[in-house]
């Protein structure tokens, strides 16, 4: 008599939603906010790593007036949200912190991204009227787009 195995894990997996892309004149000179709505800046520039070929960074350039004075930051790539109803990036960064701090100079780019600036992520916050609406407007994936992953245990043979 053969025993039958048992299933001890099952684990679904839902696929990512559509991949999507943007043209580096779509990025620069978008508009930088923080959660609360503050104004951060603009992102400036890019810096992308060879021969990988992916931004390492985008700068963020806070303050000054008509570009003079203004303080350049290497923000993380995987920090950063695009918010489409506000047609601005959202980044967790406190205002203060980015006064506090000098930035980087425009003559000497750091190698890696400041993950320092970047603030843990806070309780939720209610969501904004488009982000509301969007989850109002998701159906039930259909089949294919889950996966289920079975890990089963079987008797030792003695």
């Amino acid at each position: 008599m053969q025993e039958r195995s048992e299933v001890v894990l099952e684990r679904r997996t839902r696929t990512a939603g559509e991949e999507w892309f943007m043209s580096a004149d779509d990025v620069l000179d978008k508009k930088v906010i923080n959660p609360q709505g503050d104004d951060l800046g603009e992102i400036s520039d890019m810096q992308i790593s060879f021969p990988e070929g992916r931004v390492k960074y985008l700068v963020l350039k806070y303050g000054g007036m008509l570009g003079v004075g203004a303080k350049r930051f290497a923000i993380p790539t995987e920090a950063v949200i695009y918010r489409p109803g506000d047609d601005a990036f959202v980044v967790n960064i406190d205002r203060q912190r980015l006064d506090d701090r000098s930035g980087f100079d425009e003559e000497n780019w750091p190698r890696e991204a400041d993950f320092d600036l970047i603030q843990p992520a806070r309780a939720m916050t209610p969501p904004s009227r488009e982000e509301a609406e969007a989850v109002k407007r998701q159906e039930t994936p259909p089949p294919e787009v889950i996966t289920t992953e079975r890990v089963e245990t079987r008797p030792r043979q003695k």
